[in-house]
């Protein structure tokens, strides 16, 4: 299974790129719904931009920021959206998915994948929710570097698609690495690591128009740029 090039030039960010399960204008109308009501009357932008390419979205963003600031909704060539934002963190956004899922009754996969130290220390780790009879069904495994030892943790039902004889690996670490979340990723539908993925046309972006200056502000360089290059 191949890494676009712009994975890795870009990485970390492309570390954690949550999954929703809907047309990109259903999946950007709740999101611009959630966001909304995230920052409580703050003032926001909202638009359809050009989109052709992970390097396209990335390089548009001058500005990284601890609290979410700018958000995007990817179109891609199947039926799930992908949701990036501008946390240095590089982490996704759980809570939005939760909240997508809960309010909107919609399917999200929230994930990250890192085989080596980034922003966070390395491992895999993804909770799948989707709407049932009960009112939320949720899968979590959990698959990461603490310090010098590794966890592995895993509740809810398991997946049809999941490998689950990969969780009796003999060593933790092997349990779930990034070659087995990709996997895990194709086989419910999702490429979201490879640029033929995504769908060329326009993407949706939500941009916080002012914000307290108590939020931290980063460049590229300044949390990624070495990391970048050892990977490379």
């Amino acid at each position: 299974m191949t890494i676009s090039g712009a994975v890795q030039r870009w990485w970390p960010l492309p570390d954690s790129l949550d999954l929703v399960r809907a047309p990109v204008k259903g999946a950007a109308s709740a999101v611009l719904a959630e966001v909304t009501r995230f920052v409580a009357g703050g003032q926001l932008s909202s638009a359809w931009v050009p989109f052709s390419s992970f390097d396209q979205v990335f390089a548009s963003v001058a500005l990284f920021t601890n609290v979410r600031t700018v958000y995007f909704v990817l179109p891609t060539r199947s039926d799930w959206s992908v949701l990036w934002n501008n946390s240095f963190l590089c982490d996704g956004y759980d809570s939005l998915c939760w909240c997508l899922a809960t309010n909107h009754a919609l399917t999200t996969m929230h994930w990250r994948s890192s085989d080596e130290d980034a922003v966070f220390q390395a491992g895999s780790s993804f909770t799948f929710r989707r709407p049932s009879e009960s009112g939320l069904s949720e899968r979590s495994v959990y698959c990461c570097k603490n310090d010098e030892r590794w966890e592995f943790h895993a509740a809810g039902e398991p997946l049809p698609e999941e490998d689950l004889q990969a969780y009796s690996a003999r060593r933790k670490r092997d349990c779930l690495q990034e070659q087995g979340m990709l996997k895990l990723l194709e086989r419910l539908g999702a490429r979201p690591w490879q640029d033929e993925f995504y769908l060329p046309g326009e993407a949706f972006r939500i941009e916080r128009v002012a914000y307290p200056d108590t939020i931290s502000r980063k460049n590229f360089c300044e949390f990624a740029c070495k990391r970048a290059e050892g990977r490379g």
